[in-house]
């Protein structure tokens, strides 16, 4: 497996990844309109991350198998467009780096991709001087965060436009001393 910055170019695949991701992975977890409300509304390639040179592709011989990445922003989650404005940024002494919009190829979800993806955000984050990592994690990845050391801050309700919410919760872990 190769782990490599994601490029613009890379984008189309990437989004073709999340919803796929999100359609398998989600299911079972929330219901099947809340899943299709988030693609449309809260789910997506954050361009940002992609211009910071801070979101990583895994790739595998057949192609795209993963997608995540970190951020030195306040933003903590959701898709940014390719003409928003970027977010501030956050001070590495006193804030929590950003773990962001980690999705994994169903098919080959639990094989290590998502860990290959977390070891490079957490490591760059730790490059640029922070000392703490927070993400917002969905329930079906709330297990996977949790064995790689983040511990339940706090859960909380996302409304979505159609009246529905999306179950999530904000998470931390300690980067290093």
């Amino acid at each position: 497996m190769k782990v490599r910055l994601a490029v613009v170019e890379d984008i189309p695949a990437i989004n073709a990844l999340t919803q796929r991701s999100i359609r398998a992975l989600h299911e079972g977890h929330y219901p099947p309109a809340t899943i299709e409300s988030a693609i449309r509304h809260a789910y997506g390639v954050d361009w940002q991350l992609v211009r910071d040179g801070s979101y990583f592709v895994a790739e595998l011989d057949r192609g795209l198998a993963g997608a995540g990445g970190w951020s030195w922003r306040k933003t903590i989650a959701g898709a940014h467009g390719p003409n928003d404005p970027p977010g501030d940024p956050l001070d590495p002494s006193v804030d929590a780096a950003r773990i962001r919009a980690f999705y994994v190829d169903p098919d080959l979800a639990g094989r290590g991709v998502g860990t290959a993806l977390l070891k490079a955000s957490e490591r760059e984050a730790c490059n640029a001087s922070f000392a703490r990592a927070a993400l917002t994690s969905t329930l079906p990845a709330r297990p996977f965060y949790a064995r790689h050391g983040y511990a339940l801050i706090e859960p909380f309700e996302l409304p979505l436009p159609d009246g529905s919410s999306l179950t999530l919760m904000l998470m931390e872990k300690r980067l290093r001393n």
